[in-house]
């Protein structure tokens, strides 16, 4: 009886389309592209787009060496090319952009984690070695977050405590021109294996349920709440709003304003981590990597060399931000339908950063109160867990059924409602 109830529900969202704003963008279903393989699988690579290209620097392949190479993919002609390689192998490292010059930074070297730094002239196709980072601790693969702002460097480099002790992450900036460090606020977050972007000059370092933005006209780190990722997965900027890929088959737009996420369905583009992605004339590319799995991305699988794009052209000038006068709602006010809010229900899907999903049938009444408890949890308020009533679905011989989910280990959710 349950799998008919829910076989119907689905078919009455599909004819319906009536969302909520946390929620699948009222827009066609993007469909992934397969695009020219890699020429090599890699997974903790890092990438830069100059001149409508995209180069593919460093990661590991199925074997035990990190790899120096450095991959260039034109998408015009849907071709790859090989450029100068580093003269470090490295998997896991940071990178930026400044100019025509890419500085590939850190990572984990066949020798160990290293605080190394090098340069490629992208003009010139030569790599040299730049001045080491000045971390005292060697920072461990895909710990390091790096952004450019106004020609200058900024890094993080985030090492968890161990017992009894205080973080040692610690944040520098780096002018080109003078090459020289400077140290600036001391990090004291938990941020491990995440992603930076940078938006209006502000970098942003994503990490779990976490998000933190440091700006460098003041010197500040700040917490603005959830909108994080899962470990190994990759983050961009877009049309200063957060495309974060990775764990779950969906283009995931986040707004770090009004700390709400869209998203836009689509089963056909594998589950991964340890990939890199990059967006060129609105496409988005995501490349390589390795399926998700609970292990940390190590080694690549030689059969895993997927090269996808997806258009992000509906996304443009969307309806992504809050009406004047509800930019800063109270944390406890659920979202507003147009309606009255406790009319319908809704199927809300809660995406684990594992990449589980969870699927409950719910009045909007019961959707109102979780989101309630969420916008409480998320502002530093109320329990860590939520209970969640199944009702009658699959309880079975129990006389009840309840989920308890954890805050800390939502991903995102959405919230699809409908009318009986």
């Amino acid at each position: 009886m349950f799998i008919l109830k829910k076989w119907f529900f689905i078919f009455i969202l599909l004819i319906s389309a009536l969302i909520y704003p946390l929620q699948s963008i009222k827009a066609d279903i993007l469909e992934w592209e397969k695009r020219a393989e890699l020429p090599a699988a890699r997974v903790g690579a890092v990438s830069e787009v100059y001149d409508g290209k995209i180069y593919v620097i460093g990661g590991i392949g199925s074997g035990k060496a990190n790899s120096n190479t450095t991959y260039v993919y034109d998408p015009k002609l849907d071709k790859w090319s090989e450029k100068a390689s580093m003269k470090t192998g490295r998997m896991g490292a940071a990178s930026v952009i400044v100019g025509d010059h890419i500085y590939v930074m850190g990572g984990r070297t066949d020798q160990g984690f290293s605080n190394s730094v090098e340069v490629y002239n992208i003009k010139m196709d030569k790599w040299e070695e730049a001045e080491d980072l000045p971390f005292e601790l060697k920072i461990s693969a895909f710990d390091l977050y790096a952004g450019a702002i106004d020609n200058k460097i900024y890094v993080l480099g985030y090492n968890k405590p161990l017992k009894h002790e205080n973080y040692s992450s610690n944040t520098y900036s780096y002018d080109i021109k003078t090459k020289e460090w400077t140290k600036k606020k001391k990090f004291e977050k938990d941020a491990p294996a995440g992603n930076a972007v940078v938006i209006k000059n502000k970098l942003y370092v994503l990490s779990g349920q976490a998000t933190f933005e440091y700006d460098p006209s003041i010197d500040q780190w700040t917490s603005v709440g959830s909108g994080g990722i899962g470990r190994y997965y990759s983050a961009l900027n877009f049309e200063d709003y957060i495309i974060r890929t990775g764990g779950v088959s969906k283009v995931t737009l986040y707004d770090k304003q009004t700390k709400t996420s869209r998203t836009v369905p689509n089963s056909s583009a594998p589950y991964r981590m340890g990939h890199v992605s990059a967006i060129i004339d609105d496409t988005l590319y995501v490349i390589g990597g390795i399926p998700q799995s609970n292990d940390a991305p190590n080694y690549a699988r030689d059969d895993f060399k997927s090269n996808l794009s997806i258009s992000l052209k509906s996304l443009k000038n969307s309806d992504t931000t809050a009406p004047p006068g509800d930019k800063d709602p109270d944390p406890a006010t659920p979202p507003k339908d147009g309606a009255t809010d406790e009319d319908g229900d809704a199927l809300l899907i809660i995406t684990m950063v594992n990449g589980l999903q969870k699927e409950y049938d719910l009045s909007m009444k019961e959707v109102n109160a979780f989101l309630s408890w969420y916008k409480k949890r998320d502002a530093g308020e109320g329990p860590g867990f939520y209970e969640i009533d199944e009702h009658d679905n699959n309880k079975g011989p129990f006389e009840s059924k309840k989920d308890y989910v954890v805050f800390k280990n939502i991903l995102m959710f959405e919230v699809n409602k409908y009318k009986k």
